[in-house]
């Protein structure tokens, strides 16, 4: 009977932690502290049941590396994910599932790696 309610604990655990949504690291940089920054402009939109987010940041190497650092993380937790690099630069999208929805992350560097945009996007059921 013991081993029982172990098994039964431990199975009730497990199923919480997969029904936990998902942590989106990227989503920190939305939190408004780049609001007095001149480098960044920022962008955020709720329409038809979708959110986005979006950051656009020029000639702040500083915040870009932030970004690409932190977007690495994503790719952990990421269902799919696609690069590309060329001329234009780094371009990377990274897509999290959560609630039977998609949320995705994209993050685009310019070749000097001074300017960039970061997004995020997904229904409003993707972010419960």
């Amino acid at each position: 009977m013991k081993r029982l309610l172990i098994i039964l604990s431990l199975t009730i655990v497990t199923l919480m932690a997969n029904a936990k949504s998902p942590l989106i690291s990227v989503e920190q940089f939305f939190d408004g502290r780049y609001n007095n920054e001149k480098t960044v402009n920022t962008f955020i939109s709720k329409d038809n049941g979708i959110y986005f987010r979006m950051l656009q940041v020029k000639d702040n190497p500083a915040i870009v590396k932030k970004f690409a650092e932190t977007l690495a993380k994503e790719k952990a937790t990421a269902t799919r994910y696609f690069e590309q690099t060329g001329e234009g630069g780094k371009s990377t999208i990274v897509k999290i599932s959560n609630n039977g929805e998609t949320i995705d992350v994209g993050f685009q560097q310019d070749p000097s790696g001074k300017s960039a945009t970061l997004f995020i996007r997904g229904s409003e059921k993707a972010f419960k």
